[in-house]
C-alpha cells in the first residue's frame, strides 16, 4: 500500500497547489481568504495549500464559493478521497487479484450487478489483463454468458469516458476486462463468441483511449493492438473503424503525424459507404494531423469530410459517448486544426461554437478548446492574456482531470511563448498547475 499512500500524498499536494493558484488568481492573501471562511484560520489555508493538512470537504466547498471556482475544489477533494479509498481497497482485493492474474476464477459475474465485487488492478495488473485477453482471443475459446449485460457495460463505460478522468475510469474498466477475459475463455458457442469478441474490442478500444488521455504512449499502442485483433476477430468493420480512430488519436498526441494520417484514412475507408462515429472522428483527427504539419489544403478537405459524415450519422450515433460523435466534438477538432494552422479568426469562431454547446461535464474537450483559445491569444500578440486564460482553465480542473493530454497541451502553449514571457511570475504559476508534464524539448 506504500505506493498507494504516495499517490494520495501527491494528490493532496496537487489539490493544495490548485487552491493556492485559485486564491492568487482571485487576488486574495491567505489571511483574506481565511476571513471569508467560517471556522477556518489562515494556518488551515496555508497547510491545505502545501498538502500538510487534509481539510474537510466543507472547507473546499467554501473555498469554491469565495474564489468563484464553481465546484472544482470540492470535486478535487472528492477525487482525493476516492483515491484514498482505492489505496485502502488494494489491500482487501490483493488476494483476489492474485488469483485473477494467475488465471484462476469462479463463476463470471454480471458486470452491471450492484453487489458485484470489483477487483481494481493497478498498472501492472492492467498489463497482465491485456496480455491474457490477447491470448484468449487468439485461442478462440470464447463463451456466451451475460451477453446483453456485457454490451450494456461497454456502453456504460463509453458514456462515462466523456466526463470522468481516465484515472477514475481505469479501476472499473480494468476489473470488467479481467472478468470478460474469464468469460471468453469459458464459452464455445460461435454466435456468442462473435458478440463477446466485439465487446472485447470495445473495452480494449476504451482502454486505448484512456491511455491516450493519460499520454501513456506505450500503453496506448499495446491496447490498440489488442483492440484491432479483437475487432478483426469479431468481423465488425464499424468497431474496427472506431478502434482505428482511437489509435490515430494516440499517434497524433505522440507526435507521429504521418502514422496518424495513415491510420485515420484506413478507419474512414472501412466505412466509406456507411457513415459511422469512428469515421467522422478519424476524419477530424486527420485534419488536425495535417494542420500540425502545416498542410492547409488537406486540413480543409479532411474537415469537410468530417462535417459531411457527421451530418449523415444516424441519431443514435450523435450522443455524448466515446462510441458516438456530436457537433461539439467536431467544433473542438475544427478549433484545434485552425489553431494549429494559425488561422485564428476561423479558430475563434469554432471555439465560440464549441464552448457554447459542449456539455458542462465534458471537461477534456472544454479544457482543450480553451487552451486553443489561449494559443490564439498568444499568436495574435497578447501572451499575458493567453497565460491568464490558460491559468483560469487549469484552475477549474482537478489534478487528475488535467493529467495527460491537457497538461501536454498547456506545456506546448508555454513552450511557444517568447523566452522573456516564460520567465514571468504568471507563467511560473501556470507551470505549478501542471501535474508532472513532459519536459520541454531543448
Amino acid at each position: 500500500m506504500e505506493a498507494g499512500a504516495d499517490a494520495v500524498a501527491l494528490a493532496w499536494g496537487a489539490l493544495g497547489r490548485q487552491l493556492a493558484a485559485s486564491r492568487r488568481a482571485a487576488g486574495l492573501t491567505q489571511v483574506a481568504l481565511a476571513r471569508s471562511l467560517n471556522g477556518h484560520s489562515r494556518s488551515t489555508v496555508a497547510n491545505a495549500e502545501t498538502g500538510h493538512q487534509h481539510a474537510p470537504r466543507s472547507f473546499w466547498v467554501q473555498c469554491d464559493s469565495v474564489l468563484g471556482t464553481g465546484t472544482a475544489l470540492a470535486r478535487g477533494y472528492d477525487r482525493v478521497e476516492a483515491l484514498t479509498r482505492r489505496a485502502c481497497a488494494q489491500v482487501a482485493v490483493a488476494a483476489r487479484q492474485s488469483s485473477v492474474d494467475a488465471g484462476i476464477g469462479g463463476l463470471a459475474r454480471d458486470p452491471l450487478a450492484a453487489d458485484a465485487v470489483t477487483p481494481q488492478p493497478g498498472a501492472a495488473g492492467l498489463e497482465s489483463v491485456r496480455l491474457r485477453l490477447s491470448d484468449a482471443l487468439s485461442s478462440g475459446a470464447v463463451s456466451s454468458t451475460s451477453l446483453d449485460a456485457w454490451e450494456q457495460a461497454a456502453l456504460h463505460h463509453a458514456e462515462a469516458a466523456r466526463y470522468r478522468p481516465a484515472d477514475d475510469l481505469l479501476p472499473g474498466l480494468g476489473a470488467d476486462l479481467a472478468e470478460l477475459e474469464a468469460v471468453i475463455r469459458g464459452c464455445h458457442a460461435p454466435g456468442s463468441l462473435r458478440r463477446l469478441t466485439r465487446v472485447a474490442a470495445q473495452f480494449s478500444g476504451l482502454m486505448c483511449l484512456q491511455m491516450v488521455r493519460l499520454d501513456d504512449r506505450d500503453g496506448f499502442r499495446r491496447w490498440a493492438r489488442t483492440a484491432r485483433s479483437a475487432a478483426s476477430e469479431a468481423g465488425d468493420q464499424a468497431v474496427l473503424s472506431w478502434v482505428l480512430a482511437q489509435e490515430a488519436y494516440g499517434h497524433y498526441y505522440a507526435g507521429n503525424l504521418a502514422e496518424a494520417v495513415t491510420v485515420a484514412r484506413h478507419a474512414q475507408a472501412l466505412m466509406r459507404r456507411a457513415p459511422r462515429a469512428g469515421a467522422v472522428l478519424a476524419a477530424a483527427l486527420e485534419a488536425r494531423a495535417h494542420a500540425a504539419r502545416g498542410n492547409t489544403r488537406e486540413t480543409r478537405r479532411a474537415l469537410g469530410r468530417a462535417e459531411t459524415i457527421l451530418q449523415a450519422l444516424d441519431p443514435g450515433s450523435v450522443m455524448a459517448s466515446a462510441f458516438g460523435y456530436a457537433e461539439s466534438q467536431f467544433r473542438f477538432h475544427q478549433s484545434s486544426a485552425y489553431t494549429r494552422l494559425g488561422d485564428t479568426r476561423a479558430a475563434l469562431a469554432a471555439q465560440e461554437r464549441a464552448l457554447a454547446i459542449c456539455p458542462a461535464d465534458d471537461f477534456t474537450d472544454r479544457a482543450l478548446t480553451r487552451l486553443d483559445r489561449a494559443a490564439c491569444l498568444a499568436h495574435d500578440g497578447d501572451p499575458t492574456a493567453a497565460v491568464a486564460y490558460a491559468t483560469e482553465t487549469l484552475t477549474r480542473l482537478t489534478a487528475d482531470q488535467s493529467e495527460g493530454i491537457i497538461a501536454l497541451r498547456a506545456q506546448e502553449l508555454i513552450t511557444a511563448l517568447p523566452p522573456r514571457v516564460r520567465l514571468a511570475p504568471a507563467v511560473r504559476e501556470l507551470r505549478e498547475l501542471l501535474p508532472n508534464p513532459r519536459k520541454e524539448a531543448p
